[in-house]
C-alpha cells in the first residue's frame, strides 16, 4: 500500500521521522498544492477520478454533505490504493468525529470554526498520539494496512505525518488568530470566505475589502506563526490572486460544482456552434 507508515527512518534517539506523506512533503518543501472538495459523489470511482484529473489531494467533507463514515471509509481506501492523499474535513471538534477518519486511514482532518487557544489545544490533543497528545491506540486496522507494526515507531511516524488543518471563518477566531496559530502541532490555517464574510456582515463578498483587510491580518498571522496558510476559491481568477498573495494550501471548488462548471462551458460551445451553422 502507498501510505504504509512503516518505521521512522532516523534513529529513536532523535525521536524524529522522516516525511513520507505526498502532500506533507510537498508543503515542507514551500510548493503550492492543490486539492478539491469530494462532496457529492461517494462512488469509489470518486478518488480514481480525481486522481486522473491531477489534483494533489482530495478533501473529502462531513461538516455540510452527507457522508456516512462507512462511504468516507471506503473513499479513503480507494485513495490509498491508487496513492491519492485524502483529506477529511469533520463537522466539529469532538473526538470521535476526529479520531475515526483517522483511524481508517485519513492523511490529515480539517476542521471548521476554530475560535480558541483552547479548542486548538483540543484538536491537537484528539489527533496526536502521546506524548503530545492522547488519541486512542488501534493497530492492525486500515491506517497500518491492517498489519501489525511497531507501535512506539508507529504513533511516532503518525504524529509526524498527520496533517492538521484549522479553519478561522468567524470574526471570534480571528480575534483569537494569534492564540491559535501558536499552538504547536498546526501545520495549516485556512480561511473560510463564506463563513467569515457572514460573521462580518458581508455575506458572500469575498473579495470586499474588509475580507480583504481581514486576510491580510491573517497571512501576517500564518507568517508570524510559521503556519501554512490556505484558502478555498471558487474561480480560476481567485486562486491566482491569492496565490500570489502567499497562499499555498489552496481547494478549488467541489465535484459537484465542477461537474456543472465544465458541463455549461462546453454546452454553451456546443449550442453556439449549433446556432452558427443553422443560420
Amino acid at each position: 500500500m502507498p501510505f504504509n507508515f512503516g518505521f521512522c527512518a532516523l534513529s529513536a534517539k532523535t525521536r524524529r521521522c522522516a516525511i513520507r506523506s505526498p502532500l506533507k512533503a510537498k508543503l515542507r518543501r514551500g510548493e503550492v498544492v492543490w486539492g478539491t472538495f469530494v462532496y457529492e459523489f461517494g462512488s469509489p470511482v470518486a478518488p480514481r477520478v480525481m486522481k486522473a484529473a491531477g489534483w494533489d489531494y482530495i478533501l473529502i467533507d462531513t461538516e455540510h454533505a452527507c457522508l456516512g463514515i462507512e462511504t468516507v471509509a471506503n473513499l479513503l481506501h480507494v485513495s490509498a490504493t491508487i496513492g491519492l492523499p485524502a483529506l477529511v474535513r469533520v463537522p466539529e471538534t469532538q473526538r470521535s468525529f476526529l479520531s475515526r477518519p483517522l483511524d481508517a486511514g485519513a492523511m490529515g482532518l480539517m476542521i471548521p470554526r476554530v475560535e480558541s487557544r483552547a479548542q486548538a489545544e483540543a484538536i491537537v490533543q484528539y489527533t496526536k498520539y502521546p506524548p503530545l497528545g492522547d488519541r486512542g491506540v488501534i493497530l492492525g486496522n486500515a491506517h497500518t494496512d491492517y498489519t501489525m507494526v511497531d507501535g512506539k515507531r508507529f504513533m511516532r511516524q503518525a504524529n509526524a505525518e498527520t496533517l492538521l488543518i484549522m479553519q478561522l471563518e468567524t470574526q471570534a477566531g480571528m480575534d483569537q488568530m494569534d492564540e491559535i496559530l501558536s499552538v504547536p502541532g498546526l501545520d495549516v490555517a485556512l480561511i473560510g470566505p463564506f463563513d467569515l464574510s457572514t460573521s462580518l456582515g458581508i455575506p458572500g463578498e469575498v473579495n470586499h475589502p474588509r475580507m480583504v483587510k481581514a486576510i491580510d491580518a491573517f497571512l501576517k498571522g500564518c507568517a508570524r506563526h510559521s503556519v501554512i496558510p490556505g484558502n478555498f476559491v471558487t474561480a480560476v481568477a481567485d486562486g491566482h490572486a491569492w496565490l500570489r498573495r502567499g497562499m499555498r494550501f489552496l481547494i478549488y471548488s467541489a465535484d459537484f460544482f465542477i461537474v456543472i462548471e465544465r458541463s455549461r462551458q462546453v454546452l454553451a460551445e456546443l449550442r453556439g456552434g449549433r446556432r452558427s451553422r443553422g443560420r
